[in-house]
């Protein structure tokens, strides 16, 4: 995955050469088409896999006694959610821009959330300039990146925790930061935490925070990363108050 500064000298070469430019866009295409076609051949039989052991557990109830029949749907739910992720990720530069209210962003960021966050116990205070402007993005897949930071926040936490939603100007781009009280993440493996795969959790696909950084990417921002183990993580995200033309492979 290209970093914003990588992306943008190849705008800068894509602007004086035209034929350079097209062959940047074919490759970009291409390499959405063979994503998207691999996950499409993937999930078909994924599918029909599904539906069968549907019907098996229908017709022999009894077969849910059998030592392996929970992982194996285990299994199969792994599979459909990797697939979906790659989906996210892949698609994560096809952006529809409107005008965003920085306030009812944050928000409703944390008013989809709220039933799990009164579950775990954790509250979520949002805190806002006095005076912020009106930003331009896609709120769809920026709201699928911020709910993927905070989530990632509530699976840190364990006593006691908070999670802070910071969103003001700095430098004439709009900061947006999901910071928390949890267990920190290690130097050795902050280096990687944003390679599609990798992953450190028992049961993660290692997509969420590569879908993160290329939404981010597309929309020519910048994410960043602080944290201390035992201590919290605090993720920043700057973006451009107006929309610019970007390309992302």
């Amino acid at each position: 995955m290209l970093t914003y500064d990588e992306q943008e000298k190849i705008e800068r070469m894509m602007a004086k050469d035209q034929t350079f430019q097209e062959l940047v866009t074919a490759i970009k295409n291409d390499y959405h088409l063979t994503l998207s076609q691999i996950s499409h051949e993937i999930r078909n039989p994924l599918t029909y896999v599904n539906s069968s052991m549907q019907w098996i557990q229908k017709m022999h109830p009894e077969v849910e006694s059998f030592e392996f029949w929970s992982q194996m749907k285990n299994d199969l739910q792994y599979m459909r959610t990797l697939l979906d992720d790659i989906s996210a990720f892949n698609n994560g530069d096809q952006l529809n821009f409107s005008k965003i209210d920085p306030k009812e962003f944050a928000y409703d960021l944390k008013d989809t959330l709220l039933p799990e966050l009164i579950r775990q116990h954790i509250p979520l205070l949002v805190k806002l300039d006095d005076a912020y402007p009106d930003f331009y993005g896609d709120p769809v897949r920026l709201k699928q990146a911020f709910l993927n930071l905070i989530k990632n926040a509530m699976e840190s936490i364990t006593e006691r925790g908070r999670i802070t939603l910071k969103v003001f100007t700095h430098d004439k781009r709009l900061m947006i930061a999901v910071k928390d009280n949890g267990c920190g993440i290690p130097p050795e493996q902050q280096e990687e935490i944003f390679r599609p795969f990798v992953t450190h959790k028992e049961n993660g696909t290692g997509m969420g925070l590569a879908i993160v950084q290329r939404i981010v990417s597309a929309h020519h921002g910048t994410i960043h990363l602080r944290s201390t183990v035992g201590k919290g993580t605090e993720f920043q995200v700057h973006l451009p108050l107006l929309p610019v033309s970007h390309i992302c492979i």
